[in-house]
């Protein structure tokens, strides 16, 4: 269990620390016994999300998360529907200005800029 920790310690770095490119991210706190890993980082998720905005004239417009993630318009896109970190990645565009997410949990909607 050792070798898998330092494995995943590794991937939970960024390059410039000399690690995996923040591949892997502990969500449990100091016992490291739970971690993400990442094939697409959020910050990639997001890029895919903002391209589909722009590429589609989604922009100033209000759409469900479920929309956003199982809709007809992204399933043909192939890139977005069904992937896991939407959270994640949509925080990342909050960060950005990029979007606003509003509702309550199961309801949620996002706004892109």
């Amino acid at each position: 269990m050792s070798d898998a920790r330092d494995i995943l310690d590794w991937m939970a770095k960024s390059e410039e620390e000399g690690g995996g490119g923040k591949r892997a991210e502990w969500i449990d706190g100091g016992s490291k016994s739970v971690a993400w890993i990442w094939w697409k980082r959020p910050e990639e998720w997001a890029g895919l999300i903002a391209d589909w905005v722009e590429n589609t004239g989604q922009k100033n417009v209000v759409l469900t998360v479920y929309e956003l993630l199982e809709g007809e318009a992204t399933m043909s896109q192939g890139r977005l529907s069904g992937f896991a970190p939407n959270h994640w990645s949509l925080n990342v565009l909050v960060k950005r200005g990029k979007a606003q997410v509003f509702g309550s949990e199961g309801q949620e909607g996002v706004k892109f800029f």
